[in-house]
């Protein structure tokens, strides 16, 4: 008695072709995710928390102005707000790639978010706000230079070009 196996084999053969589809679909989707824009958001996103939590309250217990645990309670409410305005921040710096305008950048989103949290979390004295906004931007001019170096697009070894200079050719 003789059994057909040909049933069976186009079985086999439909769930490799489909398991080799599925497996293409999943490299497909992991290749095309942007690493590095990823990981400024995320080193951004770190850094914003990193700023209301020990820089500015560091900054003015050095100071002398208010001890840092009175400093952290007043900024208890702002991570929030700082994470996700660094994050988008960070990802928007290392886009451009150049180490100069990164750091202006961060810079100024930096002293905006360090006069702003400083402003309503602590108090609105003179001295209260140049000390939380000055180290705000001194973080985020160095972090802006590190994020944008360190996570710029390759240079191309074609063209010798990077993200900044491809940049200035589009506009």
């Amino acid at each position: 008695m003789s059994w057909q196996a040909g049933a069976m084999e186009n079985k086999g053969n439909m769930m490799i072709k489909i398991f080799r589809a599925l497996n293409a679909a999943i490299l497909k989707f992991v290749m095309g995710i942007k690493l590095r824009s990823v990981g400024a958001t995320i080193l951004g996103g770190f850094a914003g928390l990193s700023l209301t939590s020990t820089v500015i309250p560091s900054a003015l217990e050095f100071t002398g102005i208010m001890d840092s645990f009175s400093a952290r309670w007043g900024l208890g409410g702002m991570p929030v707000y700082s994470v996700l305005l660094w994050a988008v921040s960070a990802r928007s710096a290392r886009k451009i790639g150049d180490t100069k305008i990164g750091a202006i950048a961060l810079g100024a989103v930096g002293l905006l978010s360090g006069l702003v949290f400083t402003g309503y979390g602590i108090g609105t004295d003179g001295k209260t706000l140049l000390v939380g906004g000055g180290a705000a931007l001194l973080y985020g001019a160095i972090g802006g230079m590190m994020i944008t170096e360190a996570l710029r697009d390759p240079v191309d070894e074609k063209t010798k070009t990077g993200n900044h200079e491809r940049n200035k050719k589009r506009s």
